[in-house]
């Protein structure tokens, strides 16, 4: 299952973002552009290509401290 993000701009200045990872996410992230890029913002899309982890190594095991999606651009369809 993939992870999508949505950037949201208008007259370039950033609003927020949109994300999804549910196994309907392309479709929605997809009707969500369409909505948007048609009242005049700019939208840019991004879809999760890894993960960047903080671990700690204790008595009690590994144990995940942190964690960041990195994400790459992608061609809104």
């Amino acid at each position: 299952m993939n992870k999508f993000r949505l950037i949201v701009r208008k007259s370039d200045k950033l609003l927020g973002h949109f994300e999804s990872d549910t196994p309907w996410a392309a479709d929605a992230v997809q009707d969500i552009s369409r909505c948007l890029s048609e009242a005049g913002y700019t939208l840019e899309l991004l879809i999760a290509d890894g993960e960047r982890r903080l671990l700690e190594s204790g008595p009690k095991g590994i144990q995940v401290l942190y964690s960041e999606t990195i994400f790459k651009s992608t061609a809104l369809r």
